[in-house]
């Protein structure tokens, strides 16, 4: 049986994973980009099957039940061809991502992740209210577009920080310039997502199933993604945090995550984001945790 990777040839960490399952396992494993589809790639759904099959544009078929896993790395979405009439081409894209959008959410298969894991991760806010509700420190946080609201927050909360809701953007300090009438009219064109800062030590863990694998990040900046000189060690979590992180998995639907914390200064390990498709391969190269073994492991149904 096949395991599919849901990503494209130029992706560092879709390519890694797809050589390593090969070469070590000697596993059947195609590479899918979503923006095959529809001009190069088919895609066939009979509901009452429920039934399909995906056929590659080297002309392989592979029907629903030959797909063992899928490792969704990212999805691009459809990719239709140019059409002149602008109204045939939102039918056209309208109409491939709703089959493309059947295929991600209701083949049959192990998804490490699948759509419902995915959608919680586009919504980042309900994310951290699930995790919260299990009993997570999560930080003091509002999303929103309401000027006031955000100056409010400010005022009770002197350290903040703020983000995209969704992502795309590295974290930033608010500063008091950041609260004028100028700036917070940007508020009409998007809502940000403000947070208390917490000060403390970066930790990822990685979540592969039942394994827990974790390490910290050693630096001065505020977003440790800005600092190419960042130190990343080994972790070792108390048992309750590392039981907790299994808990935010399966909350969200995750069989593989990087979900990062602030440790704080006082032991306190506060929730910051659960990653559905996170990168692993600079932390496994300067830790040696097993990181790919583990996404491997998954994958092979070990």
């Amino acid at each position: 049986m096949a395991i599919l990777i849901l990503g494209s040839h130029d992706d560092v960490h879709a390519c890694h994973v797809y050589h390593y399952l090969r070469e070590r396992y000697g596993a059947d494993v195609e590479l899918v980009d979503s923006r095959w589809f529809p001009t190069q790639m088919q895609l066939h759904f009979e509901p009452e099957g429920p039934a399909g099959f995906i056929r590659l544009p080297s002309g392989r078929l592979l029907a629903w039940p030959d797909i063992q896993a899928v490792y969704w790395r990212c999805s691009y979405g459809a990719a239709v061809a140019p059409l002149p009439d602008p109204q045939q081409r939102f039918i056209a894209e309208y109409d491939a991502s709703g089959l493309l959008d059947t295929f991600l959410k209701d083949l049959p298969a192990r998804w490490v992740n699948g759509w419902q894991a995915q959608q919680l991760h586009r919504t980042k806010p309900v994310q951290l209210a699930r995790v919260a509700r299990l009993g997570a420190i999560i930080p003091a946080t509002i999303v929103s577009n309401d000027p006031e609201q955000i100056r409010q927050f400010a005022t009770r909360h002197p350290h903040c920080i703020f983000k995209p809701v969704q992502g795309g953007a590295h974290a930033q300090r608010l500063e008091p310039r950041h609260l004028t009438e100028d700036h917070l009219e940007l508020l009409r064109v998007a809502p940000v997502t403000v947070q208390e800062e917490i000060p403390g030590t970066n930790v990822r863990v990685f979540v592969a199933g039942e394994q827990v694998l974790a390490c910290e990040i050693q630096t001065p900046h505020l977003d440790y993604r800005d600092d190419p000189h960042a130190q990343l060690l080994v972790h070792s979590l108390p048992p309750e945090i590392a039981a907790l992180c299994r808990r935010i998995a399966e909350t969200l639907e995750l069989l593989w995550t990087g979900i990062d914390f602030r440790l704080t200064p006082d032991g306190r390990y506060v929730f910051l984001e659960a990653n559905p498709s996170p990168m692993f391969l600079g932390f496994e190269q300067a830790t040696g945790l097993p990181l790919t073994a583990a996404l491997a492991d998954l994958l092979l149904h070990k």
